[in-house]
């Protein structure tokens, strides 16, 4: 993961789940629009994180600072 990535990590983001099975899960931040991408498990990292549509870093673990809307 690249520092621009790590910043991200350890900040309280709340997640919305959307209808989109690529990218399940949206974020609102200052002047940045965030996604979750699900990619091609397990040739890829399971998950990528995408601001304003570029690609930021790669991961496998949910951050703990990370919290998904209930459904």
């Amino acid at each position: 993961m690249n520092a621009n990535g790590a910043k991200y990590f350890v900040k309280e983001i709340l997640w919305r789940k959307t209808d989109d099975c690529e990218f399940p899960y949206v974020a609102d931040g200052q002047h940045e629009q965030m996604k979750i991408r699900v990619n091609d498990f397990p040739e890829e990292p399971l998950y990528s994180l995408v601001i304003n549509d570029v690609v930021l870093c790669d991961f496998d673990q949910w951050p703990l600072h990370w919290h998904k809307t209930p459904v």
